[in-house]
């Protein structure tokens, strides 16, 4: 039974990726800084013990951050992984955006000290990491190769592509070999970091305010988030090595197709429309993934409609539970779990 150190795996992808290695009898280490929000509520707490009580079960999880070069260069040491995932990131484009140099710390600097760590340490064979559809910029084709010019408009999608010269130039220096991959729009159960489906879901069942921007124009291939863990398994496991593919559901949708769709199942919810001028985020769409169906065998399970259903069945049951959790922490002398 191999070792994998998913860093970022208490994560949204990263908790999902988790929990679908651990099914394949992988001993999975998460490195992750198990940090959030202190303004997040219900249900989105509920959503966060999920992934530690649920998708985390069997891992063994070590709270720290890979910007600290010590900490990572220790938990290498200790454990001494076969193979390492690497999620661990500043999640967000706005952010990186408007926390610069935090990003830079988080993504570049993290992702040079694991490939140092693990160069040091000599075990680790194989190192996928996990970029962004941003790195290309805005889409030049329909669908988006991966041989597609890489031109960031923003600094999420420059980091991640430094990220990714990074960890070419360590393969190339000996050591270990990697695979690239770029997911896109990932969405589903547990996301708690107000992604855009994630905002249609909540106002459709909790009922707050949902803005959509150019929903007409904009473009996205929204991408389950069980599909990109599948993904993420098959780089693994592959012989295949030193190649970047997308992974995505490989059909790209428009924002008011995603509203539609919610709206079909949850008649009711309303969005404020704003049509505005183009700003840091790139025009994107289709991302083409018969690259990775030819060489990992990838094949997305769900397209917007089932995900969509899927979603929004997990997140009623997050509803339940914060209903019901609310409602025994008002009891006298209740604690609370989380």
């Amino acid at each position: 039974m191999s070792t994998v150190l998913v860093t970022g795996g208490a994560g949204f992808i990263g908790a999902h990726t988790c929990a679908r290695l651990i099914r394949e009898g992988h001993e999975v280490v998460v490195l992750d800084p198990l940090r959030y929000p202190a303004s997040l509520e219900e249900p989105e707490r509920s959503s966060l013990r999920y992934r530690r009580e649920e998708l985390l079960r069997g891992a063994l999880s070590v709270a720290a951050s890979t910007a600290d070069k010590a900490a990572t260069q220790q938990v290498l040491r200790e454990i001494g992984p076969c193979s390492i995932v690497h999620l661990g990131a500043s999640p967000l484009a706005p952010d990186a955006l408007e926390h610069g140099e935090r990003a830079f710390e988080s993504i570049v600097r993290g992702t040079l000290n694991i490939l140092l760590a693990a160069r040091e340490v000599g075990t680790v064979e194989k190192l996928v990491y996990v970029s962004s559809s941003m790195v290309y910029g805005d889409f030049r084709s329909e669908p988006q190769r991966e041989e597609a010019e890489t031109s960031p408009k923003d600094v999420y999608g420059a980091l991640k592509l430094a990220a990714e010269t990074l960890v070419k130039v360590f393969a190339r220096l000996g050591g270990f070999t990697y695979l690239i991959v770029r997911p896109t729009a990932v969405y589903g159960p547990t996301d708690v970091n107000g992604r855009i489906v994630q905002r249609v879901v909540d106002a459709a069942l909790l009922g707050r305010p949902l803005r959509l921007v150019n929903p007409t124009t904009t473009r996205l291939d929204f991408t389950y988030v069980e599909d990109v863990a599948e993904g993420l398994l098959l780089a693994l496991d592959s012989p295949v090595v030193d190649e970047t593919f997308n992974v995505s559901a490989g059909r790209a949708r428009s924002l008011v197709e995603l509203y539609e769709l919610v709206r079909e199942r949850l008649p009711g919810v309303e969005a404020d429309v704003v049509e505005a001028p183009e700003d840091f985020r790139p025009r994107r769409g289709t991302l083409d993934i018969a690259k990775a169906r030819d060489l990992l065998g990838y094949e997305p399970r769900h397209q917007l409609e089932s995900g969509i259903d899927a979603y929004l069945a997990f997140a009623r049951r997050m509803s339940e539970e914060s209903a019901e959790a609310s409602t025994t922490a008002s009891s006298p002398g209740a604690r609370q779990r989380w």
